[in-house]
């Protein structure tokens, strides 16, 4: 930085009336004022490092107002410390400033472990939008990751040590070939997070090619129906479900069994998308995090669903057959009143946990040993088939990457969901 930038920092120290200092007349200055340098150099690094500081810290800096003459006034703000939240507070602002660049500094500068940086790697997937299922992926695998691995200095890990964890450790618990694959992408993507940050030089995950260790995957794969509910699986906890018509966890199960419908769909689903013979399906239930926190976290809806995130095409029309009405129904009649279908009597909405705790309960009482509510979507999608949908009107229905590209359902699309509702309800009367 040149000597007149930093000057620039303080007029009100150097500047003359009606005149301006050369480089040269300000180093005479300085050099004739020790005082005066001294002053300047103690106030530049003030602004250093309060510009170092609201670089990296994103908490917000508040003011005590007490009743309480000793803390009156004091500063406080929240740092993270190994993913904790800790409350800090000093008499000053200055100080503040001061205990916050110490720390960043520190944090920056000392060897970061795999811990470490995966760590900043998840917070950096939060700030780019990644979701939370998408988070919590991310951590499973992280969970496969030997204890050495993780906390040993990333920029002294080696290719050796990483293919021994990989072939020794993991490759043992014969993973899925995709799940192989995810795994092994982390852990390059980790590392790769780690030298663009500066904490390690090389990627020694890099020549670890999945396709050398497809063999020592599982290569087995589920059929349709070992990852669906049965239709005896279906009337079972059909019956259940028609015994407990004021729980609003057994009217979304119907309604999810009569149209395939993601969990966070039926969470987020309102009275006025249901119109015309169609549920409007365009929006969901997903985790949000409190506006500057990182660990309190809440349940949200947005408007798209889970295949829209990214390329919005304004939802999807599902049709409500007699069957699906009749479970439409039930809801409508819970007690309470709320703009949700599914909803509690003081009004508020299911919560997608507490729905799905409610299904693996059910499940497991009845001997079903699916719990999922995706086998749902299977069995609805086996249940067009059979009707005669092709997949085009599956697609449309159950929100595939195949359906139209259309933002807003054309004329044409409403007559296939028409059609696939003939289907079905031939179907069903048959």
């Amino acid at each position: 930085m040149e000597l007149s930038e930093l000057l620039s920092v303080m007029p009100d120290i150097l500047s003359r009336q009606n005149s301006v200092l050369s480089d040269q007349e300000m180093v005479v200055l300085l050099l004739r004022n020790p005082e005066l340098a001294q002053r300047l150099l103690t106030m530049t690094n003030s602004e250093v490092k309060k510009h170092y500081v609201d670089q990296r810290h994103t908490q917000k800096l508040s003011q005590f107002k007490t009743k309480n003459p000793a803390r009156n006034g004091y500063w406080c703000t929240h740092i993270y410390v190994n993913g904790k939240r800790k409350e800090v507070e000093r008499a000053t602002i200055d100080k503040l400033y001061d205990f916050l660049f110490d720390f960043y500094h520190g944090q920056e500068n000392k060897n970061k472990t795999y811990d470490d940086v995966f760590a900043l790697f998840i917070e950096s997937k939060r700030e780019f939008g990644r979701s939370e299922l998408t988070i919590k992926d991310y951590q499973r695998y992280h969970g496969f990751v030997s204890r050495d691995i993780k906390k040993k200095d990333i920029a002294m890990i080696t290719e050796d040590e990483i293919r021994k964890w990989f072939f020794m450790d993991y490759l043992t618990r014969r993973p899925k070939k995709e799940a192989m694959k995810k795994m092994l992408q982390q852990v390059q993507a980790v590392f790769s997070f780690g030298m663009d940050r500066g904490f390690c030089f090389s990627n020694p995950a890099k020549r670890i090619h999945a396709k050398d260790y497809f063999k020592f995957c599982d290569l087995s794969t589920k059929s349709n129906e070992e990852r669906s509910f049965s239709s005896e699986d279906i009337e079972k906890l059909r019956a259940y479900c028609l015994n407990d018509k004021k729980n609003p966890h057994a009217a979304m199960m119907l309604v999810a069994m009569e149209t395939g419908m993601r969990v966070g769909e039926l969470a987020a689903l309102r009275n006025e998308d249901i119109e015309d013979g169609f549920i409007h399906v365009h929006r969901q239930q997903v985790i949000k995090f409190d506006e500057g926190e990182k660990t309190k976290r809440h349940w949200a809806d947005v408007e798209y669903t889970k295949n829209e995130r990214t390329n919005p095409k304004g939802g999807r029309l599902v049709p409500v057959t007699v069957r699906c009405q009749k479970a439409l129904e039930i809801a409508f009649a819970l007690p309470g009143r709320s703009d949700y279908v599914f909803h509690h009597p003081d009004g508020k909405c299911v919560l997608k946990d507490s729905y799905l705790y409610y299904l693996r309960r059910r499940c497991k009482a009845l001997g079903i040993p699916i719990s999922h509510n995706h086998a749902f979507r299977v069995a609805y999608n086996a249940k067009l088939i059979e009707a005669g949908a092709d997949g085009n009107e599956r697609c449309l229905v159950l929100g595939h990457s195949m359906q139209t590209n259309e933002r807003h359902y054309s004329f044409s699309d409403r007559r296939k969901a028409e059609d696939v509702r003939n289907k079905l309800n031939e179907l069903e009367m048959a």
